[in-house]
């Protein structure tokens, strides 16, 4: 049987987290080898602050994992230690939301190159 730790070196799960109207909500998942995306294992939401949010994701993963990878509103944005989310979530909040508009805003700036480039024969 594997340990704990073992198993970690495997799989390394990734929450979802997202606003929805005026509270936030998130789902965890753990992606398979080759790419394969399974549905989320686990949701909840009603959360006021994305800081309660990330103290909530923290107790859910318990002790069984050491770090996570997140994503904000569709994109992702790192990956952080549990314990960070349980010890000063209100700080990783933070950071997911800055780490969230330089994504947005790098993403914004190709897809303005990459209109300005023209097609082969056009010029």
């Amino acid at each position: 049987m594997k340990r704990t730790g073992e198993a970690q070196r495997c799989l390394q799960p990734v929450v979802e987290l997202r606003k929805e109207v005026s509270s936030y909500a998130y789902s965890v998942r753990a992606p398979r080898s080759r790419g394969v995306i399974p549905p989320s294992s686990y949701r909840n939401g009603g959360f006021a602050t994305l800081a309660e949010c990330l103290g909530d994701v923290a107790r859910a993963m318990g002790g069984d994992f050491s770090r996570i990878y997140v994503r904000l509103e569709g994109l992702c944005v790192g990956e952080r230690d549990i314990v960070e989310l349980r010890r000063d979530p209100e700080r990783v909040a933070v950071e997911l939301k800055a780490g969230l508009e330089a994504e947005l805003k790098a993403k914004a700036a190709f897809e303005v190159r990459a209109e300005s480039v023209s097609e082969p024969g056009e010029g």
